[in-house]
């Protein structure tokens, strides 16, 4: 019964929690965070207990946040094993406003934001090739000065012993650095990154390409001031939706549609981000701590969703876990009565 599965989502959540506070507060902060993230508000709205709350989590290290986290997705992995997994890794922003300055408050990457700087944080998510469908699996914060390449080999080992075989771990151009090629090429991840256009070579080759173009490349990579080679796979892609692509990729594709057909589902992830934000626990602290609990509270009612009930809006559900679902089937749609 649809009952059964808030209650087993609500249980979930309160096993995270207890992980990290003891029984008595956590009773008293899971139903706050539902509240805020059914609204998209900030939990000082829901809860008088907000700054007890804040308090205990800035008394969390990063590495409990992560370890429990991992733990109970760990338990939750036979759910979104399946037999070959295809990977998405991609930077998210949480928008920030205020004056303070800090290595984890980054300017922003995106065009037309509103916000000058953000919180970032660095994810990896499972893509079910299905419409506005994903998990997402993991994340950490982004900070000044972070190693990209670190930071992937971090998202990648975590996630690894939940699946079974790693079809491909697909990238945006924000991930084009041949330190990144190299490391996967070393470990034999297999690899999909849209590629930036840069001048010279890569310029050259799509200028000369009329359609499709599939070449190895060996390059070197300049890492403790040695360089090392490398091979890698680059593909062109003309005229697709009126743009052309280059791609770095380790996988074999016969033409430019398998390239975009395989590449398409990484936006998905676009989708997904928006459902994020849609539902999304609101703060103004400025404790990266903080805002990184919130994130893998988020996530992880996301994971719970689209394991049981995504059928339902993920809103919806947050909702019926906050007032009841018996609660929420008795009220009346805001048409009722005109």
């Amino acid at each position: 019964m649809i009952s059964n599965q808030f209650r087993w989502m609500k249980r979930r959540v309160k096993k995270f929690f207890l992980s990290l506070f003891s029984k008595k507060k956590s009773s008293k902060y899971v139903a706050p965070l539902i509240d805020a993230a059914s609204n998209k508000g900030y939990v000082e709205s829901y809860s008088n207990k907000a700054d007890s709350l804040h308090l205990d989590i800035k008394s969390l290290y990063e590495e409990d946040l992560q370890e429990n986290f991992l733990k109970i997705m760990n338990k939750l992995s036979p759910l979104f094993r399946g037999n070959k997994s295809s990977l998405a890794i991609d930077f998210q922003e949480e928008g920030f406003y205020g004056k303070t300055n800090s290595f984890y408050i980054v300017g922003t990457s995106y065009k037309g934001k509103s916000y000058p700087k953000a919180f970032k944080f660095i994810t990896i998510s499972k893509l079910t090739g299905k419409k506005e469908e994903r998990v997402p699996l993991f994340a950490i914060p982004w900070y000044i000065g972070q190693d990209l390449v670190e930071s992937v080999e971090i998202l990648i080992s975590a996630v690894k012993p939940w699946l079974n075989n790693i079809e491909v771990v697909q990238f945006d151009r924000g991930f084009h650095s041949f330190a990144l090629i190299k490391f996967l090429e070393d470990k034999k991840i297999p690899y999909l990154i849209h590629a930036k256009k840069y001048k010279g070579f890569l310029t050259e080759l799509v200028n000369s390409t009329e359609d499709f173009c599939k070449e190895k490349h060996e390059f070197e990579v300049n890492m403790d001031k040695s360089y090392f080679p490398f091979k890698t796979k680059i593909y062109v892609c003309k005229n697709i939706e009126g743009h052309d692509w280059i791609f770095f990729s380790s996988l074999n594709f016969k033409n430019k549609w398998s390239v975009r057909n395989k590449y398409r589902n990484r936006w998905q992830i676009e989708t997904n981000y928006s459902v994020h934000n849609s539902a999304r626990i609101m703060s103004r602290s400025t404790d990266y701590i903080v805002r990184y609990f919130y994130y893998l509270v988020d996530n992880l009612l996301q994971v719970l969703w689209r394991l049981c009930l995504s059928k339902i809006p993920f809103r919806t559900v947050l909702h019926a876990m906050s007032v009841g679902i018996e609660t929420m089937l008795k009220k009346k749609p805001y048409f009722a009565g005109t």
